[in-house]
């Protein structure tokens, strides 16, 4: 139900200049404007891989040499560093290679759509040292690009649980296909098929999914607060022996305002409620034309609301606020929105809503 948070409602201006024809030059359809097609980190470097591992299979020596782990003494690494990033631009044959563009591409990409192409090759530049240097240390000599592309499979497998466009971006099933694969490296490993590195697979996972878990760690800390919030909701509307309901649970499952008026001059009152139940009830007041007590609705899930949400939440009652007039207000609620944990859609929604305000 958050999603719909991030949506404006159209005032009359926007109304009007539909009608009219034109566009808008602040709103929501600056959001939908199409953005001119970015050259692609993910697309760059293997291409560049590419070339040199035909270089590879042209002068394996050579190439070895100049930019593979194993191509000087273990003693000269550290006097030769870029070999710890260049050794994963090599591959040991086509399928090795054809491989690993597959999945960079499979889940490079919907990274770059999600972060953008600088947070994309900061990823890249992070991690592929970091998988190779594991490697090293287990004192294995490694080539290949699969050490980035299994921890941009970590990143979604814990990414995908709390962001929806991830989600719609990366199928389950590639998801699946994934850990299939992680999986046989260590059987093919074990049985000595294939030579699979996987120490550089697992450490790429491990740093994705861990990288991820710190970016929405608040993401995730409001799932645990939600179900501490539903299971105590349910608790509070279960009619057992010797325990009344409580009113407060009651009232907003049966969406009851004359009986919910106390919270709303103090909202400690329904700290244990789901701040998911009042978005439903907050969007149901709206498309029913009650802007008055959707604000006070709103109101209330900002008061539970937990870090992550709450800045989308504010600019959402900012926007009613604005609509029903109340500039002053709207203003001084736009205020409290702290701009560095807004993600980049919603960064762009709140300068709309800033351009409002000279």
């Amino acid at each position: 139900m958050l999603r719909h948070f991030c949506r404006r409602e159209p005032d009359h201006q926007h109304r009007s200049e539909k009608r009219d024809g034109g566009s808008s030059g602040s709103g929501h359809s600056s959001l939908l404007r199409s953005k001119p097609v970015r050259p692609s980190p993910t697309h760059a470097v293997l291409f560049v891989s590419g070339l040199l591992t035909l270089w590879y299979f042209a002068d394996p020596g050579a190439a070895s040499r100049l930019l593979a782990v194993h191509g000087v003494p273990r003693s000269q690494l550290f006097g030769q560093p870029w070999r710890i990033f260049t050794t994963a631009l090599l591959h040991g044959g086509i399928l090795h290679f054809v491989f690993n563009a597959l999945w960079a591409i499979r889940l490079g990409l919907p990274f770059e759509s999600r972060y953008g192409n600088r947070a994309s090759l900061y990823f890249l530049f992070a991690v592929t040292p970091m998988t190779v240097a594991c490697t090293v240390m287990f004192g294995n000599a490694t080539i290949g690009l699969s050490g980035w592309g299994f921890a941009l499979g970590g990143w979604m497998l814990v990414s995908r649980r709390y962001d929806e466009r991830l989600r719609l971006s990366v199928s389950d099933e590639s998801m699946g296909t994934l850990i299939v694969w992680f999986a046989l490296g260590f059987v093919f490993s074990w049985l000595k098929v294939l030579p699979i590195d996987n120490v550089a697979h697992a450490a790429g996972a491990a740093l994705g999914a861990t990288g991820a878990l710190f970016v929405y760690r608040a993401e995730w800390l409001q799932g645990r607060s939600l179900k501490a919030r539903r299971k105590a909701w349910k608790k509070s509307l279960s009619h057992e022996r010797g325990h009344k309901p409580d009113p407060f649970s009651v009232a907003l499952h049966r969406r009851d305002l004359n009986a919910m008026a106390p919270a709303f001059d103090a909202p400690e009152l329904v700290q244990h409620t789901s701040v998911e139940a009042w978005d439903q009830w907050t969007e149901e007041l709206i498309a029913a034309g009650d802007e008055t007590n959707a604000k006070r609705t709103l109101s209330l899930a900002i008061s539970i609301s937990t870090p992550a949400d709450l800045p989308v939440r504010l600019m959402r009652l900012s926007n009613l606020q604005h609509r029903s007039g109340n500039e002053h207000l709207a203003f001084e609620t736009l205020m409290k929105v702290n701009k560095s944990h807004l993600r980049f859609e919603e960064k762009q929604l709140y300068d709309d809503l800033r351009k409002r305000y000279p």
